[in-house]
């Protein structure tokens, strides 16, 4: 608690607060610019934050200016302060455009979030669009959240996810006190999925007079007002009425939703923050270093091919020159692979296409095909072979400009796309290059290339290292060395004897079990063991003696517990609403599972007594073997 105290300062009360403010005038003073606001209403704490790469992401990534997630979670800290996420999208998944920290969610408490943060905005936020915000917000179904949007940024469109509402609708139809027969839920169900995807107003309306008129639905009066009340706020949901919005065919949330994993698994680490000020330290520090890291590594072409998939549409392979026709310098004319008579057009100025999928800028193939064919840059894409994207995701990561030239340069042969001169980058057709001649390889040879410089790096990373030596001058390498390792351990000695003596009360425990642990060492490889892995954290639980356990039991609420549903998911003995890790199951869940197995008595805490296999993670899987998708879940409608 002491340590604590005296890096993060008290836990509550009006101390907690200045040592808050301290904290982000500190955070402000680094950066050399205003990056964090703190503000209350009502007693309740507001804080608003814009760090330099959520502005770089503002003011260079285009989408940040068309489509904005917003999302909020809590229990990350003791306090439960609830967390808003601002996100755009991009090839390397959810950019931070924002972040705010509320102890409450109610209208006025995230209305002064918003002014707060937008008053942290540069002039040319939202890619240039400024103060009138993006072209639209999606969201969940939260009132008070709608209404904060709608007053700070009233020219926006606001955007429900899909997911949830079909979520909330399953939920509706589950909830006991409707009385909703079993087999009769797949059917009701599928009537508002159908309004969902309508693919015209009056298909739309055809299917709510179907909807209306259904036989089992009439049987459920209930079922029939709550369908009336969805569908009034049809603009906010139906599908059909957002092909004029550019949402690059996202529909749901999923990114907000990653996020918020991200942030309590990797940032957090599952465990809550001390008090508000070491929450607000992770979110300026920790969640920023990895954002830089994710983007850095697409950058350098380090790209997971399981999750780019949506970014790499395998089917425009198999689409000839010969299928694809240059009308004028940005615009394309593509034909169908089924259907001679069909020609789809492609606008890469504005990374859209008239097909079913690319129809409001999602990628698709015959955008895809496009830029393999005659190198056309585009966002909708992996920059594997793309200099231009690539030093722009490295300025996102990092604020450098100044790239030494041919440094992303692809490995075999080729030259890159250049960009027009005299472009302003803050205009939204920023993104028009002219296509240069290039060796066009498909993704499998840009795939061969990615494990090239992998193994380049690898050798990159190995300059240093000593090369063997010969018989002649091992000897005296070998004691030029020792001598060196003796001096470097006798400074860490003495560093360490000076930190003890400078701050005895922190350091003081520490070195005593340093010493204790050391003595325990009885072998050579053990020694050799604990200096090679000493200060390094594989992020991996460790094993804790059974004193440690027991102190841990005593600290309950302080882990940041998982969703309800993941509960019913496990096949792995693990009591409470804990986290599963990584690495090898501890000893004591493989007995207790084995036990399980052979029919021994077991206890309530190990494993749910109702779910003796697996439950679905997929909504649609669960509508279609008509069952529920978790439990102890309220709905917002």
């Amino acid at each position: 608690m002491k340590v604590f105290n005296k890096a993060y300062g008290a836990a509550s009360g009006e101390l907690m607060i200045r040592d808050l403010e301290d904290s982000v005038k500190s955070y402000n003073s680094q950066q050399g610019e205003e990056c964090g606001k703190v503000a209350q209403i009502n007693g309740k704490l507001v804080i608003a934050l814009c760090t330099p790469i959520m502005k770089r992401v503002h003011t260079k990534h285009k989408f940040s200016g068309e489509l904005v997630f917003i999302d909020a979670s809590g229990g990350m800290d003791r306090y439960d302060c609830r967390i808003f996420m601002i996100l755009t999208h991009s090839t390397a998944g959810g950019l931070p455009l924002g972040c705010l920290i509320v102890t409450s969610e109610s209208r006025e408490v995230i209305t002064l979030a918003l002014k707060l943060y937008q008053v942290l905005l540069p002039k040319d936020a939202y890619f240039g669009r400024g103060t009138r915000g993006p072209v639209a917000f999606l969201s969940d179904d939260c009132e008070a959240e709608k209404q904060s949007l709608h007053e700070v940024y009233p020219e926006s469109a606001l955007i429900l996810c899909v997911f949830h509402l079909l979520q909330a609708i399953c939920r509706f139809l589950w909830e006991g006190k409707n009385a909703i027969r079993k087999d009769h839920r797949p059917e009701l169900l599928q009537l508002v999925k159908n309004m969902t995807y309508a693919s015209s107003e009056e298909v739309l309306q055809e299917t709510y007079a179907t909807l209306q008129a259904n036989d089992v639905a009439t049987r459920y009066p209930g079922y029939i007002a709550h369908c009336e009340k969805v569908y009034n706020r049809r603009h906010m949901w139906a599908i059909c009425y957002r092909k004029d919005l550019p949402l690059r065919g996202n529909n749901t949330n999923n990114y907000a939703e990653a996020t918020m994993r991200i942030l309590k698994d990797q940032i957090f680490e599952r465990v809550r923050a001390y008090n508000i000020v070491q929450l607000l330290d992770f979110l300026l520090t920790q969640m920023t270093s990895y954002y830089e890291r994710r983007i850095t590594e697409l950058a350098n072409g380090r790209v997971d091919v399981t999750i780019s998939r949506r970014f790499l549409p395998g089917g425009s392979i198999s689409i000839p020159r010969e299928m694809v026709k240059k009308v004028t310098q940005n615009t394309y004319e593509v034909r169908s692979q089924t259907d001679a008579d069909t020609t789809y057009e492609v606008d890469m100025s504005l990374a859209m296409c008239t097909c079913f999928v690319g129809i409001n800028g999602a990628p698709c193939k015959h955008q895809y095909a496009i830029v393999r064919l005659f190198n056309v840059t585009s966002l909708n894409f992996l920059p594997l072979n793309d200099e231009v994207q690539q030093k722009q995701m490295l300025y996102l990561a990092t604020g450098q400009e100044n790239v030494r030239e041919g440094w992303f340069a692809p490995l075999k042969g080729g030259n890159v796309l250049v960009a027009h001169d005299g472009v302003n980058n803050n205009e939204v057709d920023h993104d028009v290059f002219e296509p240069v001649p290039v060796d066009s390889d498909h993704e499998q040879t840009m795939l061969d290339s990615l494990n090239t410089q992998r193994m380049l790096q690898n050798q990159f990373d190995a300059r240093n290292k000593t090369a063997p030596a010969t018989a002649s001058t091992s000897n005296g390498i070998q004691v030029d060395r020792i001598a060196t390792l003796e001096e470097g351990l006798k400074d860490t000695t003495a560093s360490l004897i000076d930190m003890l003596k400078a701050n005895p009360e922190e350091y003081a425990e520490p070195v005593a079990m340093f010493i204790k642990q050391f003595q325990t060492l009885k072998t050579s490889s053990a020694v050799v063991g604990a200096l090679k892995t000493f200060g390094k954290y594989t992020g991996v639980s460790i094993s804790l003696s059974e004193a440690r356990k027991s102190k841990l039991r005593r600290k309950r609420g302080t882990a940041i517990k998982v969703q309800p549903a993941a509960i019913s998911r496990r096949t792995t003995v693990l009591g409470g609403r804990r986290c599963l890790q990584t690495g090898r199951k501890p000893k004591e869940i493989c007995t207790q599972t084995k036990r399980k197995v052979q029919g021994e008595m077991g206890t309530s805490q190990l494993m749910p007594k109702k779910r003796p296999r697996r439950a679905p993670h997929d909504l649609s899987q669960c509508v279609t073997n008509n069952e529920n998708i978790g439990k102890n879940k309220s709905s917002k409608w």
